[in-house]
């Protein structure tokens, strides 16, 4: 059997977390109509399910040095499908939130572990692998839009599509049970774990995620209500916002050995300078039948490295403990998706969405800020300063 195929359960894995994350924002509207609830109150469907997926990120990544890495990734995947199903089938408001937690608990540990499973086996080039199952996020995220829209319009609903999310996981999981992840060469005390918790290079990396993590989840969570607010069909704006996530899938595929070739570092860099500037257009200028989707597309494109090349260099860096390096990544980038969608509905409310989406290119000017004292911290340990 060639080796390549066994990218193809973390692809799956990543659509999975595209689904379940990204195919929040095109549904809000549809769950704040269906309960009769106000944006500020719908915004906490964003953050219960960033409050899940914040929760079991981090504990994710220590059990993963602690224990097998696998059974971690298969329980994460089996608590999401409870959590979709539940979402898909539950009647009201509250338990329907609480289902959301559930399902951001299951996205947690999935998310945290493909990173270091994958690396496991493909041990060369990590930059270039993370980057192509990441670009599947890109494409999960880009297909939850056209999906609900499809539903929608043959009269079904945005349950239906948690149906269908669920379902996708049940295979997932499915394809997942097979052993074919290798055994953790460490197995970490949790004292030991800590000890990279003393290095600042650790906690620039995290504030980098958690601004990355502002800047898109806001956008995703907050444009297609934008949209409509300002005279645009749910339906064409859903659209809109796939050309974002179209642009992150395009864009992990084409720079992936970009990434290794001219250093991890430089590429985030350059993702966060590309993606103010197009974040920004998106927003500030008219959002003309041609304009809106071509800048979104370039946004994503432009952003569309950052996590997974972030992810390679925690991983090659700190190769002892690659679950808990891996997991504190996305704990920041969890962070910033329980804070950010949720205050993103409060200054909506209060200022008008207007507000709220310029608020991100704001973000993404932070993010970069971090990654150039990482950079600086990263050359002061090289040069033993």
């Amino acid at each position: 059997m060639p080796r390549k195929i066994l990218l193809v359960p973390f692809a799956l894995g990543l659509i999975v977390i595209g689904f379940g994350i990204s195919g929040t924002g095109p549904v809000v509207n549809a769950i704040a109509r269906n309960f009769a609830v106000s944006p500020d109150i719908v915004g906490r469907v964003f953050f219960f399910q960033g409050l899940g997926y914040f929760l079991s990120i981090l504990a994710g990544g220590f059990l993963g040095d602690m224990l097998r890495q696998a059974h971690i990734l298969r329980l994460g995947l089996f608590i999401a499908m409870i959590g979709f199903s539940g979402v898909a089938f539950l009647p009201s408001f509250t338990p329907v939130v609480a289902l959301f937690l559930v399902a951001g608990i299951g996205l947690g540990f999935l998310d945290c572990m493909i990173n270091p499973a994958a690396t496991a086996i493909f041990t060369k080039n990590p930059g270039t692998v993370l980057n192509l199952i990441h670009a599947f996020f890109g494409l999960g995220s880009m297909l939850a839009p056209w999906i609900y829209t499809a539903l929608i319009r043959t009269d079904l609903n945005w349950q239906d599509y948690y149906k269908v999310v669920a379902l996708f996981t049940f295979v997932t999981f499915i394809v997942f049970l097979p052993s074919f992840i290798p055994r953790n060469i460490h197995n970490n005390r949790f004292r030991d774990i800590l000890t990279v918790f003393r290095k600042k290079a650790f906690w620039f990396m995290g504030a980098t995620m958690i601004f990355y993590s502002a800047g898109v989840t806001t956008l995703n969570g907050w444009m297609v209500t934008h949209l409509v607010l300002r005279g645009w069909a749910e339906t064409t704006a859903a659209l809109f916002l796939s050309n974002f996530w179209l642009g992150l899938f395009i864009g992990r595929f084409s720079l992936s050995r970009l990434s290794d070739k001219i250093g991890h570092l430089n590429m985030i860099r350059l993702n966060s300078l590309g993606g103010i500037l197009f974040t920004a257009l998106a927003v500030f200028l008219p959002p003309g039948n041609l304009s809106m989707p071509v800048l979104l597309f370039i946004a994503g494109f432009m952003l569309s490295t950052a996590i997974p090349t972030t992810i390679a260099y925690a991983v090659v860096n700190y190769p002892g403990t690659t679950s808990t390096a891996s997991g504190w990544v996305l704990f920041n980038n969890g962070l910033g998706i329980i804070i950010f969608p949720w205050l993103g509905g409060i200054i909506g409310s209060m200022s008008g969405f207007n507000v709220t989406l310029g608020l991100v290119p704001l973000y993404l000017f932070i993010m970069f800020i971090f990654q150039q004292l990482l950079a600086g911290e990263i050359t002061r340990r090289t040069l033993g300063t």
